[in-house]
């Protein structure tokens, strides 16, 4: 019980702090088989850097580990079964997902919290929407996060669906397409970063077109990390709030 709640302490933390940080789960290096174990790392950063977290399924609202032949359901296992394994099932794609529990922060000042929406992309929802104090001087938002990896095992074979999270990115041979509710999200802003063999990282601010897609070209990229904030003015009585929506995959 005790390792359970030192987890959730640790998930806990990684969702804390004032500005942009994007939220994104890699695998850890290894040469990966059928029934063999895929470790994972959820990180918290910018730029494709940051902070690195042990990755607990069951502090998740959902979690789960699809291959080719089965959906496991991750975030429901009770303490006694243990850390679940995350086995791959055979030849193709693998999916990890996971969406977070809504979580709350204080923004000291409205400027904090105006200076993160314009990093992310929501200076026309700020305009649209002026954002008001509190009775303190801050302003209290309320997050979410949604986010996949995408790993292979032999090949590359298989093809990444819709998995009917509120937020998701999809990929597909022509393009990434992002999904808010049941529509595509289009024209809005999305960061693209690939990380290089090198330890070279680039980054590009894009938006996603009349079909809320991005269209990605290779380069041979080692692995690379897609992300977008949806702002959500607040209705009477209520915070504003963002939904971070990510996805990573080894190209």
């Amino acid at each position: 019980m005790r390792s359970f709640w030192a987890w959730c302490v640790a998930c806990a933390a990684m969702c804390t702090g004032g500005q942009a940080h994007e939220f994104w789960i890699e695998p850890v290096e290894g040469t990966p088989a059928v029934q063999q174990p895929l470790d994972v790392q959820v990180f918290v950063g910018e730029d494709f850097d940051g902070e690195v977290f042990p990755f607990e399924p069951r502090a998740y609202r959902e979690a789960y580990w699809i291959g080719p032949s089965a959906v496991n359901v991750l975030h429901t296992r009770s303490l006694a079964d243990g850390m679940p394994s995350l086995l791959f099932q055979a030849e193709g794609l693998h999916i990890l997902a996971v969406a977070s529990y809504p979580t709350a922060l204080v923004h000291e000042t409205v400027d904090d919290f105006v200076a993160f929406a314009e990093e992310v992309g929501g200076s026309d929802m700020i305009a649209e929407n002026p954002p008001t104090s509190d009775k303190n001087g801050g302003l209290r938002e309320t997050y979410r996060r949604f986010s996949k990896m995408l790993t292979h095992l032999g090949g590359s074979k298989g093809q990444d669906r819709r998995l009917g999270f509120e937020y998701e990115w999809v990929k597909s041979w022509s393009g990434i397409t992002l999904y808010a509710g049941d529509k595509v999200a289009s024209h809005h802003p999305v960061d693209l970063h690939c990380r290089y063999r090198n330890s070279q990282v680039t980054q590009e601010r894009l938006l996603t077109d009349d079909m809320g897609r991005v269209a990605y070209r290779s380069t041979l990229p080692e692995r690379c990390l897609i992300n977008a904030v949806f702002l959500t003015p607040p209705a009477p009585g209520r915070d504003w709030s963002s939904d971070w929506v990510s996805m990573t995959w080894d190209p």
